[in-house]
C-alpha cells in the first residue's frame, strides 16, 4: 500500500443538466477518457458462456464464488452485481477486472439468507442490482479491511438486515430472504424512475442525489460500459428514493438544477485534490481509495487508466 496519486482530471469533466423523477435526480457527466483495455462485461461473458461463475466447492463458502473466465480477454465485474443460482444468491463486493484465462475467487455478500441449497449449478446474471447502501456499507468497511490486509469481506449480518429492512418498507415479504424477490415484486416503481431518466448523449458517468442529498457519483472509461451499468446503478438508487419518500426534508439539500451542479463540481474538485491509497485488487490492476470532507470512494484502474469509479456521499 501507499498513499499518493491524485485524479485531477476529474475536476474537468463536464457536468450536464439535471434529470429528476419524483425524488431521484441523475446529473449526467462526460469527458473521462477512453481506456486502451479491451474487456468484457460480466453479465454478457456470462450470457456468451465466456465466464462461469459456480460455488468454491461441492460444499460451497458463503463469502467467496470461482469466476471462470475462457476469454481471451478480462472481464470487468462491478460491484454491487447480483449473481443468482447455486446455493444462494449473492452481490460482488467490489469492482474487479478478471484476467483472461483464469480461475479467481471473487469476494461476495449473500443477498438470499433462507437458502443453502442449490438452484442449478452455476450463476446467471441477474436484471437486479444491489441497493445503493449496500455498496456504499461496502466500501466503508473497507477502508478497514483493506489496510489490515484482510481483503475484501463485508459485513453479512448488516448486509441482511438491510435486506430485510428494505422487504418490510417495500411490503415485498420473501419465503427465504432474498433481495431479488423483493425486488422484482416492485420492478413497476423501479421501472417508472428508470423510464423518467434517460442520459442522452456521450456521457461516461452520472451523479445521484435523493430528496436533493448527495448519494454519489458513478464512472467509467468509456460510454458503452456506462450506458449498459446506468439502468442497473440506476435501479440500485431507485430503491432508496423509493424508501426515502415521505421523509421530512434535509435543510441542508441542493435545492435547484443550478445548485445540483455545483454541488457537483465541488464534489468532483475534491475527489482531484485527495491523496489517494492504492491496493492490490482480486484480478488485475490497482485499487485506489479516498477518504474526504464530504465524500469517500474508489477508483479500479488499469495501468494509467480509469476504469470505474465511484464516490459515496458521508
Amino acid at each position: 500500500m501507499n498513499t499518493e496519486n491524485r485524479m485531477t482530471t476529474l475536476a474537468d469533466l463536464e457536468i450536464g443538466n439535471p434529470k429528476t423523477v419524483l425524488n431521484l435526480t441523475a446529473v449526467p457527466l462526460s469527458g473521462n477518457p477512453a481506456s486502451a483495455l479491451d474487456y468484457l462485461l460480466i453479465d454478457a461473458a456470462l450470457e456468451t458462456k465466456k465466464v462461469i461463475v459456480e460455488e468454491v466447492s461441492e460444499g460451497g463458502s458463503v463469502p467467496e464464488l470461482r469466476m471462470t473466465n475462457f476469454a481471451g480477454k478480462c472481464v470487468l465485474i462491478v460491484d454491487g452485481t447480483e449473481l443468482v443460482g447455486a446455493k444462494q444468491n449473492r452481490i460482488v463486493n467490489a469492482s474487479f477486472l478478471i484476467p483472461p484465462e483464469s480461475v479467481t475467487r471473487i469476494p461476495v455478500s449473500c443477498v438470499e439468507q433462507g437458502r443453502w441449497g442449490y438452484k442449478g449449478r452455476e450463476f446467471g446474471a441477474s436484471k437486479h442490482f444491489s441497493p445503493h447502501r449496500i455498496r456504499r456499507d461496502n466500501a466503508e468497511f473497507h477502508k478497514t479491511t483493506l489496510r489490515q490486509n484482510r481483503g475484501y469481506a463485508s459485513e453479512q449480518g448488516k448486509v441482511w438486515a438491510h435486506v430485510a429492512e428494505m422487504s418490510h418498507q417495500m411490503a415485498a415479504p420473501t419465503m427465504t430472504g432474498a433481495m431479488n424477490d423483493v425486488l422484482e415484486q416492485r420492478e413497476g416503481s423501479i421501472e417508472e424512475y428508470r423510464k423518467g431518466i434517460s442520459l442522452d448523449g456521450a456521457g461516461t458517468g452520472a451523479a445521484f442525489f435523493v430528496n436533493g442529498i448527495f448519494q454519489g457519483i458513478e464512472l467509467f472509461d468509456r460510454e458503452a460500459t456506462f450506458g449498459k451499468m446506468f439502468p442497473k446503478l440506476l435501479s440500485g438508487v431507485a430503491v432508496e428514493a423509493m424508501m426515502a419518500q415521505g421523509q421530512k426534508l434535509s435543510t441542508r439539500r441542493a435545492k435547484t438544477p443550478e445548485e445540483t451542479m455545483k454541488y457537483v463540481a465541488r464534489i468532483l474538485a475534491e475527489v482531484s485534490k485527495s491523496l489517494f491509497e492504492k491496493f492490490e485488487p482480486v484480478g488485475v490492476g490497482e485499487d485506489w481509495r479516498y477518504d474526504a470532507k464530504r465524500s469517500f470512494g474508489k477508483a479500479l484502474h488499469y495501468e494509467a487508466d480509469l476504469i470505474h469509479f465511484s464516490a459515496f456521499g458521508k
